[in-house]
């Protein structure tokens, strides 16, 4: 594993398992139901949902639960850096896929990070790939890290989930059992590096409802119903 992350068994065995899956899934597909795969790009299948979140508006909750409902994998920050940092694990998922795959990831990336700085570029690109590998391999549940404005819009639901920002702040007080005030200088922070983040990657304003299918604002409707309006939405998206 990369000298940069420590060992972490509860995510290997995650990506191993993933691995495994893939490969199976590859000796049982017919050639006619690969080339449909492979031609997602430019067709309609949609098979991966990318959740957007503010902290304390219930957001991972809500993938866990479509992750439950659809038996997909959810890809969360720390497995999406894990593998982003992995030499081996980046090498390992892009044998996953075939060569024309791999073309393509190459022409979808290289106008992204034309102007990036050389010490931000070898991550950025390392995210980029993984993410448009596991929008290949489809069942996907992306939770952060930029990846509906990365990934290809019509092959995917990108969604986002807000709520108003005093309530994310009690929420993410009685999780951690915080003072309100404490939880509200950690909630500003993570607001800022978020919006940080995305503009130093893709010069985007992450709050910018054009870059959405749907956003939900969890004030008023809980996880599990919030989960269902996602998978509708898919349901609809998939029918169009």
């Amino acid at each position: 594993m990369s000298s940069k992350r420590m060992h972490n068994p509860e995510i290997e065995r995650i990506i191993e398992r993933q691995m495994r899956q893939w490969e199976m899934g590859r000796s049982e597909q017919t050639k006619k139901e690969q080339q449909a795969h492979l031609e997602m790009a430019g067709g309609h299948r949609i098979d991966y949902i990318t959740l957007s979140r503010e902290l304390g508006s219930g957001g991972v909750h809500i993938a866990r639960i479509l992750s439950e409902k659809l038996k997909w994998q959810m890809y969360d920050k720390e497995i999406l850096d894990y593998m982003a940092d992995d030499m081996q694990v980046q090498k390992h998922l892009l044998e996953s896929v075939d060569e024309r795959t791999v073309g393509w990831i190459e022409e979808w990336i290289a106008p992204i990070f034309t102007h990036k700085p050389v010490d931000q570029l070898t991550y950025y690109r390392s995210l980029a790939k993984e993410l448009l590998v596991l929008s290949r391999h489809g069942q996907a549940i992306i939770l952060g890290r930029a990846a509906g404005l990365i990934l290809p819009r019509k092959n995917g639901l990108s969604v986002r989930i807000t709520a108003p920002f005093e309530l994310r702040c009690e929420r993410y007080a009685q999780e951690y059992k915080l003072s309100v005030g404490e939880a509200k200088s950690v909630v500003e922070k993570k607001d800022q590096s978020q919006k940080s983040f995305v503009h130093d990657m893709l010069n985007y304003d992450i709050v910018d409802c054009r870059h959405y299918d749907i956003m939900i604002n969890t004030e008023f409707i809980k996880p599990e119903s919030a989960a269902k309006l996602i998978w509708r939405a898919l349901d609809q998206r998939r029918q169009n």
